[in-house]
């Protein structure tokens, strides 16, 4: 009897679990399909940027705009690396350290992380690590990563930084999701046969004032971008995670329950028994 009650003990043990992880499974899918939205909406106006800064960048370039160009006489790269505020994401955050410390050397390269959890592991690992930043991708604030987007390049045209970098996870479809690197300053000057528009662009005023106007743009929809696919990416992990963890849960469940009316059964049969033994004698 006693084992019958531990078993059922734990038989709704698992199932409170379930309701916790099935409840989080679909906050999840909620939060997912809300990025997503936004990752697509967002995909049209990113192109469009990217595509009128490769026009820019196949112009001849004014001294003024040479330094956009050209690394900065710092001797240290800054990484952007974005992690997940919050846990129960599956792989995310691991992928993401193992891929920054096969990649990133930590003798020339300052972290800043984006999300808590990547706080205080990077610097544990004994990299340089700033926080300036650490909360911005708690929520979607346009003012705050045009801030941070500024923030960025102004300390890259003071020298601050050799290279600006972001490390981010792409998001393939639902079941990959890849630890990528991208070069965001120096600007890589690409052909602008890459993507050619339909008409070439009629310009009324001087590329130098058109770049530096495009520019901010460009950086804070890269930004904008990444900080999105990454929050899809962590939301579409973290409901595979709890979707497992439901199958996992029903599947114990259900073994457990028939262990469990077994060994009722056994126990009704041996008491049975007992009545008809003690009749006999």
């Amino acid at each position: 009897m006693a084992s019958l009650i531990k078993m059922k003990r734990r038989i709704n043990s698992i199932a409170s679990t379930k309701k916790i992880t099935k409840a989080m499974e679909l906050i999840a899918t909620t939060k997912l399909k809300k990025y997503k939205d936004l990752m697509f909406a967002n995909r049209l106006y990113e192109t469009e940027i990217s595509q009128m800064m490769r026009f820019l960048n196949a112009a001849p370039k004014t001294e003024n705009l040479e330094k956009f160009y050209q690394e900065g006489p710092s001797d240290k790269d800054l990484y952007v690396v974005i992690n997940s505020n919050l846990g129960l994401c599956g792989s995310y955050n691991y992928d993401l350290y193992k891929f920054v410390l096969n990649n990133v050397q930590k003798d020339d390269a300052i972290l800043l992380p984006l999300g808590s959890k990547g706080e205080k592991y990077y610097g544990d690992e004994g990299y340089n690590v700033e926080l300036d930043y650490n909360d911005l991708n708690q929520a979607i604030d346009y003012a705050r990563i045009n801030k941070f987007a500024r923030f960025l390049t102004d300390n890259f045209l003071s020298g601050k930084y050799r290279n600006v970098y972001v490390i981010y996870t792409k998001f393939v479809n639902s079941l990959t999701f890849v630890p990528t690197l991208v070069k965001v300053l120096p600007i890589v000057n690409e052909d602008a046969a890459i993507a050619p528009f339909s008409y070439a662009p009629l310009l009324d005023s001087p590329i130098e004032s058109i770049f530096l106007e495009a520019l901010p743009l460009y950086v804070n929809s890269f930004f904008l971008s990444k900080i999105v696919e990454s929050l899809v990416s962590e939301q579409a992990l973290r409901r595979n995670s709890m979707e497992n963890a439901n199958d996992n849960a029903e599947e114990l469940i259900e073994n457990l329950t028939r262990e469990y009316n077994k060994e009722r059964q056994n126990s009704i049969t041996g008491e049975i028994s007992d009545v008809i033994s003690a009749s006999l004698r």
